[in-house]
Order: C-alpha cells, then structure tokens, then sequence
C-alpha cells in the first residue's frame, strides 16, 4: 500500500468519524442568542474603492499616444547602425498602468512590452518589461526631475543577467529623448547600446 492510498484511507476514515459523531449542540435562550449576533451595516462594511495616484493620470496625458522613433543602436563590439520604429502607450488595468508597446527594426528587429506604475508609499515609479530576446526587466525610478526621468534595471535573459540604465528626457515634450546603457558586470563599466528621439 504506497503512501498516497494511506493518506486517502486516514483522510476519509476521519471524515467518516466525524460524520458518524451526533451532534449536539446547546440551544441558548433567544435573547441570549439575539446579543450575541452582532449588528453589522453594510454602508459601514463596504470598502472604499482604491483609485489610481494621481501622478500616474498625469503622466498618462504625457506620454499617451504613437510616437515615432529615430536613432542609433550601439554593439557590444562598438559597431553602430541606425535604428527606426514606434513606440505605442496607453493607459490599462483600470487606468493602474502605463502600457508600452515597442517595435524597433535596425539591424534585427526589437520588440519590447513594458508596464510602468507609480507606488505612493515609496514614492518610486515600477517598471517591468519583457523582450522578443527572452529578456525580463525590472526597476524603479524616482519620477521626474527637471524634465527627465532615470531608470535602474536589474535583466535576465538569453544575455545572461544584468543591469540596465534607461534615461528619458522631456525637456520638450514633442520631442522625447531616450537613451540607454548596460552593465554585465554588477555596475563596474557601462556600456552604451542606443539612443534615439521620439516625436508625436
């Protein structure tokens, strides 16, 4: 008798003792029992719906919309090519999440969905985001400052594991700058692998 059939055999034997068991149970006095329930209003017992921060519907209206990508793509080995695409965002789950869809053709195509957040007891913006190279990205940023926005990644993929620095600057917002780098050594030397200006 292998292990499994003695748990089920000890399972059902005690269901079928506590079923077999007479229940007896003491009847209170009605109005004992009538202080004892509790009176619950349910005005009272309905939570209050959570709504999304403020700060992620102001940079929704930011960032919403196509945007139309040019730029340079940097090789481990220092070559460089140009690059051309889209970046599509919008506004998901319940107005909770930015969501990007990115398409980017140089000299392989590169597609990338990434979900961004904002997380009002840290005050940090969340990042996380997956590639058509199997990679996964999480990070934070600590928001805007002076019309620019860092990001910290921390990826794993078919590159092995890494670190990834994303930079956004919106100093004009019809013409969004971005670039990034990389690190495959824990952040001792970083390397540049594009940039590129995006306009609605």
């Amino acid at each position: 008798m292998n292990t499994f059939t003695k748990i089920a055999i000890a399972t059902f034997a005690m269901v079928g003792v506590a079923s077999a068991q007479p229940k007896t149970e003491p009847k209170a006095p009605a109005d004992v029992k009538a202080k004892v329930e509790p009176k619950i209003d349910p005005k009272a017992a309905k939570p209050e719906a959570m709504k999304p921060p403020a700060e992620l519907e102001a940079m929704g209206k930011a960032v919403v919309g196509t945007w139309k990508c040019t730029g340079t793509e940097m090789g481990m080995d220092g070559s460089t090519g140009k690059i051309a695409g889209t970046v599509k965002a919008k506004v998901e789950l319940d107005k909770w999440w930015i969501a990007d869809t990115i398409e980017m053709k140089g000299a392989r195509t590169f597609k990338m969905l990434a979900f961004t957040t904002f997380e009002p007891n840290s005050k940090k913006w969340r990042r996380v985001s997956v590639d058509n190279a199997g990679h996964q990205y999480v990070g934070t940023s600590d928001g805007m400052k002076d019309n620019k926005v860092d990001w910290n990644m921390d990826f794993i993929g078919s590159m092995g594991a890494g670190q990834m620095r994303d930079h956004i600057d919106m100093t004009d917002p019809k013409n969004m700058k971005n670039w990034g780098e990389i690190s495959m050594d824990k952040g001792k030397t970083w390397v540049k692998i594009f940039e590129m200006t995006c306009k609605k």
